[in-house]
């Protein structure tokens, strides 16, 4: 088997180093060009890590500061647990104010997860699986992102058109067949980075609201983790219960 390549490699380096403990919540990374020296890599390569890095929640970049390791969301102070039967989607919560939201299909593909999508599936980080990613629209405007990764031990059987108009909790329970039993949720703040700044028309750099989140059966069995990403000015009503 081949070595991973250089991207991959320092990728892994940093995840499995931050999750691990042995770079703390809140430390800072070494620089771009002492990272790059080690790795023997470009700073664009170095860059483009950090950038996916950032985009996943596992650091914090500031400008003249410097990046900086982020907590595990299994150690946020405030995490929430979601009952299904007492929240809506986000679908039905646009639906209440007199809207739709409307999708453009970027890719529905196997690929390698996020770290932190890897961690709640409970799979190998190397094991490719079935990445649903689109961008929002509200009234014709974007409104955010979205990247949803499956569990692979769900077999999936869902046509473009579907992908193309129903929202994550349908395809979940209308086309798969499977009742979500509970959704627990954190929520981040994050800024845009250049390439998913562009797929949303606005500036790298604008903040971004996150919403992580992992889909469980009734069963308690894992269907998907992803994250929806909303840009300002938009906003939406959010309320759960905290338990615990």
């Amino acid at each position: 088997m081949g070595q991973p390549p250089a991207k991959q490699k320092i990728y892994d380096h940093f995840v499995d180093r931050i999750q691990g403990g042995q770079i703390a919540a809140g430390e800072r990374l070494p620089t771009e060009m002492e990272i790059a020296a080690t790795f023997e890599v470009s700073r664009s390569t170095v860059q483009a890590v950090m950038s996916r890095l950032s985009h996943e929640g596992v650091v914090r970049r500031h400008a003249g500061r410097g990046t900086f390791a982020c907590r595990a969301e299994d150690e946020m102070r405030i995490k929430v647990n979601l009952d299904i039967h007492n929240i809506q989607s986000f679908e039905s919560e646009i639906a209440v104010q007199g809207d739709k939201v409307d999708y453009k299909l970027l890719s529905f593909a196997k690929v390698p997860p996020s770290a932190r999508a890897a961690e709640k599936l409970g799979i190998d980080p190397a094991e490719e699986v079935f990445a649903l990613h689109r961008l929002r629209f509200v009234g014709g405007e974007c409104i955010g992102s979205e990247l949803r990764f499956f569990s692979p031990k769900i077999t999936l059987n869902i046509g473009v058109a579907d992908l193309e108009a129903r929202g994550a909790h349908s395809i979940v329970e209308d086309c798969l067949g499977i009742r979500i039993g509970r959704v627990d949720a954190v929520l981040r703040a994050t800024i845009a980075e250049p390439e998913a700044a562009e797929r949303m028309g606005i500036a790298a750099g604008a903040p971004l609201l996150v919403r992580s989140h992992t889909l469980f059966s009734e069963a308690d069995q894992v269907i998907l983790h992803g994250e929806s990403f909303y840009v300002e000015p938009f906003s939406f009503r959010y309320s759960a219960s905290l338990r615990g």
